[in-house]
């Protein structure tokens, strides 16, 4: 669990952070992916590495996911899993929503960093 404290330099910091969050529920892992090769000078250090937090989650979702095509096995554990995988997505946008809204320490659940 990776635990980031918010620091943000400005409203603008906060709505892309929150925008990267909401829209990372629809696009999973490219919103945070634009945040991170985009807008690398306009946010705050924090904004950052919560940015590159969820870009980890992210890809360690969709590497999980990868596995739901592997044919017969794959099938039967991705009508388990990919809806799972949904779902904690789902939560742990909202936890984080909270978090930012509270100013709070954000907390993501990183395993392994490839970024």
């Amino acid at each position: 669990m990776k635990e980031i404290i918010p620091a943000f330099r400005d409203d603008n910091d906060k709505i892309v952070v929150v925008a990267m969050f909401i829209l990372s529920i629809f696009f999973f892992l490219f919103p945070a992916l634009i945040v991170i090769l985009c807008c690398k000078n306009q946010i705050s250090e924090s904004s950052y590495q919560i940015a590159k937090a969820l870009l980890n989650f992210e890809l360690l979702m969709f590497i999980v996911s990868l596995f739901c095509m592997i044919p017969i096995i794959g099938w039967i554990f991705g009508l388990i899993i990919c809806p799972l995988l949904m779902i904690i997505n789902v939560i742990v946008v909202i936890i984080n929503m909270c978090a930012i809204a509270k100013q709070a320490p954000v907390k993501i659940p990183v395993m392994y960093e490839f970024i």
